[in-house]
């Protein structure tokens, strides 16, 4: 399947994130502050229940790290210039989420995921696919944080969802731009699928 099609048809979208454990949201940005005190949230009632959802919740945003990382790292050998400056950069800020979610599932008594031994990524044959999916990418990721961070028990997992969240929509944006669209074309990020 080519990038358009993938990225046209929101039942392939949706099976392929599904796959990769990655969740979709609707909802506004607005409510999404890392406040709040780290008492009972309505989750969970015991530390134990508490570490089990938060280790759940958080390997699902490392599995879509360590996809994005994968994405960028196949995508690369299709960009020149700038776009391959660009997603090295983003590269690197992948693993640096991928690494802090690690400890975080670590600290939480989790074990963290590992990478899949292949991602069913669709073909990239230009620079412009490769940058489309990536923005996807990036637009899914944010609705994932966007999900979760209500989920999550402490104000510190809050605050670290809140702040990956805000890498991604940076990343989100500087790759719309490089497509030569809208960087920002809302208000409020909210992480539904472009249209």
């Amino acid at each position: 399947m080519d990038v358009d099609t993938f990225l046209r048809d929101r039942l392939s979208r949706r099976c392929f994130f599904q796959t990769a454990g990655i969740g979709f949201a609707g909802g506004s940005a607005v409510f999404l502050t890392a406040c709040g005190d780290d008492d009972k949230t309505g989750i969970a009632e015991s530390g134990l229940e508490a570490d089990r959802v938060n280790v759940e919740i958080l390997n699902g945003a490392l599995d879509l790290e360590l996809m994005s990382i994968e994405a960028y790292k196949t995508g690369a050998g299709k960009l020149r210039g700038g776009p391959l400056r660009v997603v090295k950069g983003f590269l690197e800020q992948e693993g640096e989420h991928a690494d802090v979610l690690e400890n975080a599932i670590r600290d939480a008594d989790g074990a963290p995921n590992r990478p899949k031994s292949s991602y069913d990524f669709p073909t990239m044959r230009s620079q412009r696919d490769v940058l489309r999916f990536a923005a996807d990418l990036e637009n899914t990721a944010v609705a994932a944080y966007i999900d979760a961070l209500p989920k999550l028990t402490t104000g510190d997992l809050r605050a670290t969802a809140a702040a990956i969240l805000t890498g991604d929509a940076e990343h989100m944006a500087v790759l719309r731009g490089e497509l030569g669209v809208e960087p920002v074309p809302d208000a409020f990020v909210n992480g539904q699928a472009p249209r």
